[in-house]
């Protein structure tokens, strides 16, 4: 295939100008070392579209496998979609841990996108929603509830173990594990149910697939090359955003918590935005507690793991500012609080008091 309908194809007909551009600015920034703060603005725009055009080209190729398979929706939902959005936040991590050496990064970058999952994506499907965006009480008192005992979980442990061996990462595993058993007995629970909900959204979302899929073989190439390519994109975020922060005397898990979380959660907002507008409101909302959950217990531990094999060494977290943390579950709680009320309704003021939290949370965390 022509490398130029190739590259033309992934970004899209409305976006390929705009990212051809940013990338021949800062390849002459970078050449002319003229301006390196918009070199790596540039660089960090670019690195969160190519992570959002990848997550869209994995998703057709697992949902291949998804069917080739029989696999459970309640299982896919959990494992395939917390992957398909989740796999940066898991590149960051073992980029944190493994290659720079600053494992704060890899927690404050987790953090920091279960925070703007947990306000930012939630308020801008409440707000693009044509009605009122009511969830279902499965949603709230399952994932929800589930999601804010995980944070809980991430806040104690990272207080009385500074040092996280075989022993946490087992812990967030097993609280996985535990999870994706739970949604598996709700699905089959509701297996009839659920099954003319699927149909009915994967024929819509059939119309919109970006790339046909033959065969399994196929699929698996997809997949690999995206979740690769995700995490080239990754790393370039990764670099740039600590660069720019060393260039505005910024600390690098603030840069983390704020800039790298935000580029690495773009594929959740778009799935949930997505599913707002179709008025899946439970989806949009569901998928964005489940991949917290997988950030939290599969990101956070698998890395811990490959360190250990790798290198036979202990990580040691040093998380500088432990109130990133606090934040988080304060947010986490206002969330719940938030679905909870109006018979588990979230209205365009409630939506837009999330986002106000965000914004005033952005702005302090810089303060620090």
């Amino acid at each position: 295939m022509n490398p130029f309908r190739l590259y033309k194809a992934f970004f899209g007909s409305t976006i390929y100008t705009y990212a051809t551009a940013i990338l021949a600015i800062s390849l002459v920034f970078y050449v002319t070392q003229t301006f390196p703060l918009g070199m790596h603005i540039g660089f960090i725009v670019l690195s969160s579209i190519i992570i959002w055009r990848a997550g869209d080209f994995f998703s057709p190729a697992a949902r291949y496998i998804e069917h080739r398979h029989n696999i459970p929706q309640s299982v896919k939902a959990a494992v395939i979609d917390a992957i398909a959005s989740s796999f940066p936040e898991f590149a960051v991590a073992v980029i944190a841990v493994l290659l720079i050496g600053k494992a704060d990064v890899g927690i404050a970058t987790i953090a920091g996108s279960a925070l703007y999952n947990v306000l930012v994506i939630p308020a801008a499907a409440g707000i693009v929603a044509s009605s009122p965006l009511i969830v279902s009480k499965e949603v709230v008192w399952r994932d929800n509830l589930y999601y804010v005992f995980v944070v809980m979980a991430l806040l104690g442990l990272s207080f009385m173990f500074p040092v996280w061996g075989v022993g946490v990462a087992l812990i967030f595993l097993l609280m996985y594990v535990a999870y994706v058993l739970m949604l598996h007995r709700h699905y089959l629970a509701h297996n009839k149910e659920i099954a003319n909900s699927t149909q009915k959204e994967e024929a819509s979302l059939e119309e919109e697939e970006s790339v046909t899929i033959g065969s399994e073989k196929a699929a698996w190439t997809w997949i690999i090359g995206m979740m690769l390519l995700m995490g080239l994109a990754t790393h370039l975020l990764v670099e740039s955003s600590i660069a720019l922060g060393d260039l505005l005397g910024i600390h690098h898990a603030v840069m983390a918590f704020v800039i790298i979380a935000a580029g690495t959660s773009v594929p959740d907002m778009v799935l949930s935005v997505i599913s707002a507008k179709k008025g899946d409101y439970d989806a949009s909302i569901s998928n964005v507690f489940g991949s917290n959950i997988f950030d939290i217990c599969v990101c956070l531990s698998l890395p811990i793991l490959l360190a250990l094999a790798l290198t036979g060494k202990t990580t040691t977290i040093g998380l500088e500012q432990p109130e990133l943390l606090w934040i988080l579950l304060v947010a986490t709680l206002v969330a719940f609080i938030f679905f909870f009320t109006n018979r588990y309704t979230l209205n365009k003021v409630k939506s837009w008091l999330m986002l106000l939290m965000y914004s005033g949370i952005v702005v302090y965390v810089f303060t620090i």
